[in-house]
């Protein structure tokens, strides 16, 4: 008599329950598998397209210090690959540069590098030896670099010597110019340094009105204040006539095409034509 095969109910019940396990683990393996193909396809993809090289460089805080200037003391070219650039590197080389004080740089997207940079309080530029130097806010001049390509985009001072800048006539005059409305500051197109016997602290602002402001630079700010109204005044007398603010010595005003002069009496903010 032939012996039948007993099978349990709970042995059915336990590969019932494993075939959906299984199952599972067939899927995650082919999950990872076909995630390690895809991960193979785009990394070869990127790394021989263009997105892997760096494609734009943004920069921020720019006045006085070009684009050029800096991608040349970095080093950066856009067949850099992107995830290779060292972003503290390029920060400490961009620091080498005698006008920057501070610089933050970020990687962004997939291949842009954001560069922020702080730039030195620059007032101007001061014509020296046939040259141009960039001249800070405390009247201190930047030393001669081969790394700094002057552009003067603020105002010039023209006649010092290196012998005026031994003394402090530079940066007192700096220190006073920082003090004056920016309406104004802008209004003038360029310094020149005129002293005269007594007085080694004169200077002549020549402004984009047409006007000229002979000024020391003791007592430049408080005279200045009252310069639009000086004009207005002026122009209540001389219609459209233009001339020379002699606000270092007696303050007037004398038209470039006239010997007459117009007496400025700041106190009562009054006028008086002489002859």
């Amino acid at each position: 008599m032939a012996v039948k095969k007993v099978v349990s109910i709970e042995q059915y019940r336990q590969k019932s329950k494993n075939k959906p396990k299984k199952r599972l683990k067939k899927k995650v393996k082919s999950f990872f598998f076909s995630l390690f193909i895809i991960l193979i396809v785009g990394s070869i993809f990127y790394f021989t397209s263009s997105l892997s090289k760096l494609s734009v460089i943004y920069f921020e805080g720019l006045h006085y210090v070009s684009r050029s200037e800096l991608i040349h003391l970095t080093g950066l070219t856009y067949q850099d690959y992107f995830l290779e650039l060292d972003t503290e590197k390029i920060a400490t080389d961009i620091l080498k540069h005698p006008l920057i004080t501070n610089v933050t740089v970020k990687k962004t997207g997939l291949n842009q590098l954001n560069i922020e940079v702080k730039e030195k309080d620059i007032i101007g530029c001061v014509e020296l030896d046939g040259g141009f130097r960039y001249v800070l806010s405390d009247g201190r001049l930047i030393a001669n670099d081969q790394a700094i390509n002057v552009t003067c985009q603020g105002t010039v001072i023209y006649g010092l010597t290196k012998e005026t800048l031994k003394e402090s006539i530079l940066s007192l005059f700096i220190q006073s110019m920082t003090k004056l409305d920016p309406i104004l500051i802008n209004l003038i197109k360029e310094i020149h340094y005129e002293p005269m016997y007594g007085d080694i602290n004169r200077f002549s602002l020549f402004l984009k009105d047409g006007n000229t402001i002979n000024v020391n630079s003791y007592s430049m700010v408080n005279k200045l204040k009252y310069y639009q109204t000086m004009v207005d005044k002026v122009s209540s007398l001389y219609e459209g006539v233009k001339g020379t603010y002699h606000l270092d010595v007696g303050d007037y005003f004398e038209p470039y095409s006239s010997s007459g002069k117009v007496l400025l009496r700041d106190e009562n903010n009054g006028l008086l034509t002489e002859e």
